[in-house]
This record gives structure tokens, C-alpha cells and sequence, in this order.
């Protein structure tokens, strides 16, 4: 491999191992160690080699052919008119832990697959496509590019080393089209469906499934903008199996989605700053059978006092900004304030993400 395809593979892996490092040193491997255990998860060279050959090394007819195929050069992202019936897209787990982020991946190929005859016009180029959904006012950029980080380096996308197959997020597709002011909404939990004004698709199969957890995030982003904080962020999100656990009793069905949220100083991985170091802290649950919601939210959000009034949270946010206060946030003499809200599914700011859920109590976290 020579000249310009050598330079994209070595900027595609080094875009991998980067991002990869960055985390496990977050984690606090030694840069040493972080090193050995990206290129242990990239796997075997030989396996890597195969995979990339399938991609950059076939002839030019067939290249273009392989890649049409794995990475949607002609439909990377139709979508079909459900009087059709539904279509169903796999799944995919990177062999690696993804923890910088709400990633949640399909399969390409099967977005390919299932969704022939679709009612979405799709341009563009693999990395960026361009998408006509009917009655839509115009057309939708999907941003994959993760400002100057590059596709892969931001994690949009992830490509198999194996296979060669490319793999793209589900939050990068719902944000895009929800800043193209569409209406999206999601509807179930494990292999949810993903409704677009009329299209929709169902993520997962028993096989290779999809969780909604991340989806759901996008429910608060507007809650977060409000407030004036950075964005939604998660504990489940950190890689680090560490955090404060808070359980909450409710009535309600089963299919519910509860969030509880507060607000939680949390510096930007990468240290801009420039960057708001405030964020709305959340987890997400639905009720067991005895109608109880089990919370966890980062470690040190350990006395919690739930609110029905929003501006509690804005008053926190003040709180943070004073780095004496912030020493005795979320604790017994300055309890964080929290919102329980049930998510609606709707997951564009201007229709009703979610419903406030007064409460007035207490909760320490364990």
C-alpha cells in the first residue's frame, strides 16, 4: 500500500488510537499502558491488514463496488415508508469500550439492506451524506466530521478492522435531523423504534441489539440550554464503574422512562478553558415491579434534595460557578437539588420532551 491510500489508513488508525488513548489515560492507565491496551482491542495485525485490504487494496471497479456496499455510497441512509412495514437494523459493539460518549452504533449494511425502495433521497459522500425525507423543507446534512477531529477521531463513526464494514452512531442521525428541525421521536427501549415525521426504522434485532439510553439523552438537551449548562452527560458514560446511587419509588407502567437530573461540575475532557465546566448531570430508568426507580449518578452527587421548581437548578448552577461553595456541593449542609422528569419519547426541544414530576424529598446515595 502506497502513496495516498497508505496516508488515509494511517490517518484512520492513528484517528482510532488516539481517541482510544486519550480515554484510558482519563481512566488513569499510564500513557505506556494505554498504548499496549488500544492496539490489544484493534486486534491481530494480520486481522486488521485483511480487513483494510478488502477496502483499499481491490481493484478500482471492485473497490468501488466494496465500498458502495459497506459504506453507502449510493444509499447510506434510506429510510422506507412504513406502510411497508418496519425496517430493522442491526446493531454493533466495538471490540473496544467506547466511554467518551453517548455512542450507540448500526450496522450499515443492514441500513442498506432493509431499507431498499426507500422514501428518503440520499447524496452526499459516505462521511457527510445528504438526506431528502418526504414533506421535509429541505434537505439534511448528516455532520459526521466532529469539527476538525475527523469522523473517526470523534467517534461518528467506527470501522471493523475485521470486516472492513463502517459503523454509524444513532445520536449523530437524530441530532442532525432534529437540527434540521424535524420531527423525531423514540418509542420502546431494547430494540427501540426511531420515528421520523413518517418513516420509521427499529433499531436492533435479537441477534445484535440497541439499547435507547443514548437516544433518550437527547430529550434533556434542551433542558440543558435552558440552564445554561454544557450539555446532558452521564456517569454511565465516564468508563469507570463508580457512582452514587439514588432509588425512587413511582406509579406508573412498566414502559415509562424516568430521568433524574442535577446539575454537576464536570470539566471538559479535553480542558478547553473556554468550555462551560457545568453540566446536567442524569441517569435514566424505568420502573420495576414494585414501581422503583434505581438512579446512578456520578459518585460525588451524594445528597440529593428533588425539586418540582427549575430555577432550584439554576441556583445551583450559580453555586458551582464559586469554587468555596463548590467544596460542599451535594452534601448533607448543601444538598444538590434534582428533577425527576418522565420522558414523553419526543425528542425535539419545541414539542414536550419530557413532564416535570413534583417531588419534595430527600434522597442519600449509597
Amino acid at each position: 500500500m502506497w502513496g495516498r491510500k497508505r496516508r488515509e489508513v494511517q490517518a484512520e488508525l492513528r484517528g482510532h488510537l488516539d481517541a482510544r488513548r486519550r480515554e484510558l489515560a482519563l481512566i488513569g492507565l499510564s500513557p505506556e499502558a494505554a498504548t499496549r491496551q488500544a492496539l490489544h482491542e484493534l486486534g491481530e495485525p494480520e486481522r486488521v491488514s485483511v480487513g483494510l485490504a478488502r477496502v483499499y487494496l481491490l481493484p478500482t471497479v471492485a473497490r468501488t463496488t466494496m465500498l458502495s456496499a459497506l459504506l453507502g455510497c449510493g444509499a447510506f441512509l434510506a429510510a422506507t415508508d412504513l406502510s411497508r412495514g418496519l425496517a430493522q437494523v442491526r446493531g454493533y459493539q466495538p471490540r473496544y469500550a467506547a466511554p467518551g460518549g453517548p455512542f450507540t452504533y448500526l450496522d450499515i449494511g443492514s441500513l442498506q439492506a432493509e431499507l431498499r425502495g426507500a422514501g428518503v433521497g440520499v447524496a452526499g459522500t459516505p462521511t457527510r451524506p445528504v438526506l431528502t425525507f418526504p414533506n421535509a423543507p429541505g434537505p439534511v446534512v448528516v455532520e459526521t466530521g466532529g469539527g476538525n477531529l475527523g469522523p473517526y477521531l470523534s467517534r461518528s463513526l467506527v470501522r471493523d478492522y475485521g470486516s472492513g464494514q463502517v459503523y454509524l452512531d444513532a445520536n449523530t442521525l437524530a441530532q442532525s435531523l432534529l437540527d434540521a428541525g424535524l420531527d423525531v421521536r423514540v418509542r420502546g427501549w431494547v430494540n427501540p423504534q426511531l420515528q421520523v415525521g413518517d418513516v420509521t426504522l427499529r433499531l436492533g434485532t435479537p441477534a445484535q441489539p440497541v439499547e435507547a439510553y443514548n437516544l433518550y439523552s437527547l430529550a434533556l438537551t434542551g433542558l440543558a440550554r435552558e440552564l445554561g449548562l454544557r450539555a446532558p452527560y452521564s456517569a454511565r458514560w465516564s468508563g469507570v464503574d463508580l457512582a452514587s446511587h439514588h432509588t425512587l419509588r413511582v406509579p406508573g407502567g412498566a414502559e415509562d422512562v424516568y430521568a433524574l437530573v442535577t446539575v454537576q461540575y464536570v470539566p471538559p475532557r479535553d480542558l478547553d478553558p473556554r468550555a462551560n465546566p457545568l453540566v446536567l448531570a442524569f441517569d435514566l430508568a424505568r420502573p420495576g415491579a414494585s414501581g422503583r426507580l434505581a438512579f446512578a449518578l456520578p459518585y460525588d452527587t451524594f445528597h440529593l434534595r428533588l425539586t418540582g421548581n427549575v430555577e432550584d437548578l439554576r441556583q445551583d448552577a450559580r453555586r458551582l460557578a464559586d469554587p468555596a461553595q463548590r467544596l460542599r456541593y451535594a452534601s448533607a449542609q448543601l444538598p444538590a437539588h434534582a428533577l425527576l422528569l418522565r420522558l414523553s419519547g419526543e425528542l425535539a426541544p419545541r414539542a414536550t420532551p419530557y413532564t416535570l414530576i413534583p417531588r419534595s424529598e430527600s434522597s442519600v446515595g449509597n
